[in-house]
């Protein structure tokens, strides 16, 4: 029988094989502890994992609740959803794959498919490279509303992403960045093509066993946050916490794009292997180097207004944070002169952020689970982000506890965007003949009701979204605005508290409605399948067109 000494003797070693070695001295380590539970308090974010890594050493705690109501506190072994931090996982598994096949990035997207696979042109069908899907350069739309509507479960990975020769053109092929989850899918699926197995079986064993991730998962059921194991999801309404929305925690059949549940401890060992260039903790060269170096270098530059308001410059601020461009599922950037590589992620009440400085050999990780705005959860990892950072740099940190409340003020106001201008309601006529089911090759389908509480509005459902069709005074124009659940609505609501509204048009084919049109901002057509009257259960796919009632 063990003694108590020789007890904590091995309570202590098993300890550190999670956080071992020195990261911070004991003033820094409290100084960087009370500006995490305050930044939360300030910021209303219930939870929060955080792991630094430093050559071979490693700080990973936890703050906050991962089960309010249950009293369960956030330590770093709880799981969290780390969303598009996934995408990297995903570029991983191809680089493996292209090894073993002696492919690299380059390689022609379609002669992996085959000639069942597609997108919109020619050309780029034709053209298009594991490369240009990596770093969001192919031009195709986003149509990011197939993921906040979700799928129903009988719609395959392989059928969306065959589907994908119908998604249109928003930029020209190479010429602009666009964030596309849809084609990380579609990377999974190369994946399942090369590998002969699922996306899910192939992460586990070929990425997540290997580097020794033996906690991490993958979210396939909404029942998988809500486990012993996992932070809760939270939103924060009228001053209370709440529990998050839980059917909005599948993506299927997007999974190699968000679907990965991890902790401080496993994601240290993730920011490890890329610090060491694709090698585990037990010497294995996982990742081909050279590919994993190619995956961290910027290949497109990124011009959108989320990047220019995430780059600080002086004099503005005290110090200096450029983007220079995305790379392989990897942002490539420069913080006070020192290179950055970063991704983050989010789904819903989930916040993710990755940080890795990879000349100074150390990198930070942060996880958080509400409050359901993902501004002010962003900003709380960012302002620890820095502040942690400048420490390891051996910098005066330029944020403390104050500041990292404050952010981005006092240097730049927060509220700095002007709303569109708010169009007056407009009384509705024969809301009939707009009444139906809409279905697309790519995302839900809409099904359009009348309202018989509201002379200015229809309802209308698209799988999780719902919400209102509002009159205004173009004929078969409506907006659209998303009610529920709340974790959506939120996300339609600018800084000055105006909700924005997509455009929607009706569109007609000789005496009757056929499409219905969404600015999505790309026009998406619904295709109509019932009209008004017939029966609201019609059990039509919105993918393969299963079961629907033709016009």
């Amino acid at each position: 029988m063990l003694g108590f000494k020789q007890c904590v003797f091995i309570f202590t070693l098993l300890l550190s094989v999670v956080v071992s070695g020195y990261v911070f001295d004991v003033a820094t380590e409290t100084e960087i502890e009370e500006l995490v539970r305050k930044t939360l308090e300030c910021r209303h974010v219930p939870g929060m994992t955080l792991s630094v890594v430093k050559g071979d050493d490693v700080w990973a705690r936890g703050f906050g609740s991962a089960d309010i109501s249950a009293g369960v506190p956030v330590d770093n072994s709880t799981l969290f959803a780390i969303g598009s931090v996934t995408k990297s996982f995903t570029m991983v598994l191809l680089g493996i794959l292209l090894t073993e096949k002696k492919l690299d990035w380059t390689a022609k997207v379609m002669d992996i498919l085959g000639p069942e696979y597609g997108f919109v042109d020619e050309y780029r069908t034709r053209e298009s490279t594991l490369k240009d899907l990596l770093s969001h350069r192919t031009g195709v739309d986003s149509i990011d509303v197939g993921i906040l509507a979700g799928y129903p479960k009988t719609v395959t990975r392989e059928q969306l992403c065959k589907n994908m020769k119908m998604v249109p053109e928003r930029m020209p092929f190479r010429d602009t960045f666009i964030y596309n989850n849809f084609m990380y899918m579609l990377l999974g699926h190369v994946a399942e093509k090369l590998g002969g197995d699922t996306w899910e079986n192939l992460v586990t064993s070929r990425v997540l066993k290997p580097i020794g991730m033996t906690s991490t998962k993958l979210m396939l059921d909404p029942v998988d946050v809500y486990e012993k194991k996992a932070a809760r999801p939270y939103t924060y309404k009228d001053g209370i916490f709440q529990n998050g929305t839980k059917e909005l925690y599948t993506i299927h059949p997007l999974e190699p794009a968000g679907a990965i549940l991890s902790n401080g401890v496993d994601m240290a060992k993730y920011i490890r292997f890329i610090i060491n260039m694709g090698k585990t903790d037990k010497g294995e060269q996982l990742l081909d180097s050279a590919l994993l170096t190619l995956s961290l270098i910027s290949v497109i530059p990124r011009n959108d207004d989320v990047t220019k308001k995430m780059s600080l410059t002086r004099p503005e601020f005290p110090v200096s944070d450029l983007h220079l461009g995305y790379g392989q599922a990897w942002v490539e950037a420069f913080y006070r002169g020192y290179r950055r590589i970063w991704h983050s992620g989010g789904l819903f009440s989930y916040i993710t952020l990755l940080w890795i400085f990879p000349e100074q050999k150390f990198g930070l990780f942060a996880s958080t689970n509400g409050p359901g705005l993902s501004e002010s959860q962003s900003t709380a990892m960012r302002t620890t982000f820095y502040h942690v950072a400048d420490c390891l740099l051996g910098l005066e940190p330029w944020i403390n506890i104050t500041t990292s409340c404050t952010f981005p003020e006092p240097w730049r106001t927060a509220n700095d965007t002007d709303s569109s201008t708010v169009e007056d309601a407009v009384v509705l006529t024969n809301a009939k003949k707009y009444e139906g089911f809409y279905i697309s090759p790519y995302v839900s389908g809409i099904r359009v009701e009348e309202d018989d509480t509201s002379n200015t509005s229809m309802r209308f459902r698209m799988g999780n979204m719902g919400g209102a069709l509002y009159a205004t005074v173009d004929k078969d124009r409506f907006l659209m605005e998303i009610r529920t659940p709340w974790e959506l609505s939120v996300m339609f609501i600018d800084q000055n508290n105006v909700t924005l509204k997509t455009n929607v048009t009706f569109l007609w084919t000789g005496d009757h409605v056929n499409t219905l049109q969404a600015h999505f901002p790309v026009p998406v057509n619904f295709t109509r399948r019932t009209h008004a009257g017939e029966a609201a259960t019609n059990a039509c796919d919105p993918l393969s067109h299963q079961g629907c009632i033709p016009l």
